[in-house]
This record gives C-alpha cells, sequence and structure tokens, in this order.
C-alpha cells in the first residue's frame, strides 16, 4: 500500500514538473498563466504536504511544516507576477512584496 502511494506521489510531482514547464516557462498568454498560478501553486504544496504526512515525521515537527507551509504558499503566491510584455514569471526574492520590474525585459508589471 505504501509503495503505491509513493509511486502516485512520484507520478503527481512529475506530471507537476512537466505541467510547469510547459505552462508557465513557455507561451506568452498572459491571463491564462495569472488565472492558473494560484491553483497551481496551492495544489502543489498540497502534494507536499501529503508527503509529508506519508513520512510520518514526529508530530511536532509534522504540524510545524505543515503549518509553515500555508504563509510560504500565500506568500509564493504574491510574490510571482507574469509579465504582459514577454510572459515570463518574475519573482520577488525575499517575499516581503511583488516585483515591480520584468527580470527579464525589465519592463515594468
Amino acid at each position: 500500500m505504501q509503495e503505491n502511494l509513493l509511486i502516485g506521489f512520484v507520478v503527481i510531482w512529475l506530471g507537476l514538473t512537466v505541467g510547469s514547464v510547459m505552462l508557465f516557462q513557455r507561451g506568452n498568454d498572459v491571463a491564462k498563466k495569472r488565472r492558473l498560478w494560484p491553483i497551481y501553486t496551492v495544489f502543489s504544496n498540497v502534494v507536499i504536504g501529503g508527503f509529508i504526512i506519508f513520512m510520518q515525521p514526529p508530530t511536532a515537527w509534522m504540524i510545524s511544516i505543515l503549518i509553515l507551509l500555508i504563509p510560504v504558499t500565500l506568500l509564493t503566491i504574491r510574490s510571482t507576477k507574469f509579465c504582459d510584455s514577454c510572459g515570463q514569471a518574475s519573482r520577488s526574492p525575499f517575499f516581503m512584496k511583488p516585483p515591480q520590474v520584468c527580470s527579464h525585459c525589465k519592463k515594468p508589471l
């Protein structure tokens, strides 16, 4: 049972990786990227949370890590913006505020 669950996690994670590259690293449909980014981020962090639960660390550690995933998810969504000009993602390095200019083409976001 646990081997099947682990294989399921690996397959989902590989699917998320391929989907991320195809959707967010390629193409110029900025509206689609903006719409799907929060969904993708939440889903991928739910998969990470499921994997943490699967690994069964000590309860205090598990709860701490799962609670930490919530602000990390929200800050990741907040600190990632997509450029209207080139369609690439720009991220703020310290999550404190969203980027103001595109890190690729240097145009304002």
